[in-house]
């Protein structure tokens, strides 16, 4: 009944948050916009002259490459293999690895985020979708993919970090950011009912308890502790998740219950009841891995998901007799618009409903529930 209740709100949420828009300082990113995209272009040839410009340092460190159309990956590892470089793809994470082989490298991975912001968050974007009161608004859908996660559209939900500094709190008021801290392993605690991974909860840092217990560093800890929950058995942490398995049996059972669902093809139930369907068909062993590493987190994020929804359906209802706005909810982080003078109250009010909330949504569980609550005038102040 809490998830049904707390899916609604989201529901209601996402219809708000498209109506308040997310606050902009226009200034700000036309700024930002121009440093990576160029000027407003006026003509289409304007627009062929910025392009050009944005590919000249990439170009001009490869001797003979004056022609290599950058927005082709086959010209591109053309180029890259001229200076010795032989990838199989373009992407950044295979590129990374190379960066002090060549600059060219390096060039190219800026080039690809300035080429981002000026192709999806340009000025055609800034035209479009952020409106005159100085608001960015999209379309919220209240549960979207596996783990049932509330999603944005026209940026809200991935907005490049270099134009964050443009998204800033309208006169007279102040941005509250509130992001849940350690969440899976706390959600896993609680959905598990494991006894003693809830007395680990109750520390600010869930980590150094689980280390101890298991007598390792902290670091090695959490990979572990990660690792179960995304399928991994093996590596660095190897002896340290079979260390988990003893330690906290109970969670760890619930995760290998949701894995062996998986193998076989069968549906997953999240905490609060929603079904995860499974994909079906001839599988090979390494896909049916796949498979059931896939449930076993499935189960984690979409419990995670549902108890954000609870979180910040309370937060909701209190926000509003502070005159408040939720104006985005990212994953596990909210982002309130709160006037000015009723800036503490709500960074208490957060607090309070996250426990409130948690308690309702686990129904009475001892897990305990953090959040990280700064506030800031701009959402690239927030660490």
């Amino acid at each position: 009944m809490v998830t049904a209740t707390s899916e609604s709100a989201a529901a209601v949420l996402c219809v708000e948050m498209e109506q308040h828009g997310l606050p902009i300082d226009r200034a700000a990113l036309e700024s930002l916009i121009e440093a990576s995209a160029g000027p407003r272009p006026a003509t289409e040839a304007d627009a062929a002259r910025g392009r050009r410009e944005r590919d000249q340092p990439v170009l001009r460190l490869v001797p003979g490459a004056e022609h290599t159309d950058l927005r082709n990956p086959v010209q591109v590892r053309a180029l890259l293999a001229s200076v010795g470089i032989d990838v199989p793809d373009t992407r950044k994470w295979t590129l990374t690895p190379y960066r002090d082989k060549h600059p060219v490298v390096e060039a190219l991975l800026g080039w690809r985020k300035a080429e981002r912001i000026a192709t999806t968050y340009g000025w055609h974007w800034l035209a479009t979708y952020v409106e005159t009161d100085d608001r960015l608004r999209g379309p919220w859908t209240a549960c979207d993919g596996g783990a049932g996660r509330m999603t944005g559209g026209n940026g809200l939900h991935n907005l490049p970090a270099e134009l964050r500094p443009a998204v800033a709190a309208h006169e007279g008021h102040v941005l509250v950011r509130a992001d849940l801290g350690q969440i899976e392993p706390r959600v896993l605690a609680a959905v598990s009912g494991d006894a003693a991974f809830a007395a680990a909860s109750r520390a600010d840092d869930l980590y150094a308890p689980v280390a101890d217990q298991l007598r390792v560093d902290r670091p090695v800890a959490k990979v572990a502790v990660l690792a179960a929950m995304y399928g991994q058995t093996s590596g660095a942490a190897g002896e340290a998740l079979r260390r988990l398995d003893r330690t906290y049996p109970d969670a760890m059972a619930y995760l290998h219950r949701a894995y062996e669902a998986g193998l076989r093809g069968d549906a997953v139930q999240t905490f609060g009841g929603r079904r995860v369907p499974m994909w079906q068909g001839p599988l090979t062993d390494a896909q049916r891995a796949g498979r059931g590493r896939f449930a076993r987190n499935a189960v984690i994020q979409g419990a995670a998901a549902e108890l954000f929804k609870a979180w910040a359906a309370t937060v909701r209802l209190e926000l509003a007799r502070l005159d408040g706005q939720i104006v985005l909810c990212l994953h596990d982080e909210l982002l309130l618009h709160v006037p000015r003078e009723h800036a503490e109250q709500a960074v208490a009010l957060v607090h309070d409903t996250l426990g409130a909330a948690s308690r309702r949504w686990t129904g009475g569980s001892t897990v305990r529930f953090v959040a990280d609550v700064t506030t800031v005038h701009r959402w690239s102040e927030a660490k």
